[in-house]
């Protein structure tokens, strides 16, 4: 059941309407304020658009980054996973279960 959750984000106030729990959809509210506030900082008199664009592009690079991280963990995951059975193969091959 969709639902409609006040979020402030730069002092600017939204209208969230999805199903997301409100304590989940307030956090990403808080982190995207953060990442603007924390833009904002450096890079002084920018209008809230472009703000808001460059926290988009700095959250989709982190984005990006953790699922290039968790593609290569997967990798090395499975990589070891074959190595381990390879491994009992070799050494344990010739056994045979009753």
């Amino acid at each position: 059941m969709k639902k409609q959750i006040e979020v402030e984000i730069y002092g600017q106030s939204y209208t969230i309407s999805g199903e997301a729990d409100e304590q989940y959809v307030n956090k990403l509210a808080r982190y995207v304020d953060g990442k603007m506030r924390e833009l904002a900082k450096t890079a002084k008199n920018l209008p809230t658009t472009k703000l808001a664009l460059l926290a988009a592009v700095n959250i989709t690079h982190e984005l990006f980054r953790l699922r290039q991280d968790q593609q290569e963990k997967e990798t090395l995951i499975e990589k070891k996973t074959k190595d381990l059975i390879e491994n009992i193969e070799d050494q344990f091959g010739d056994l045979k279960l009753y």
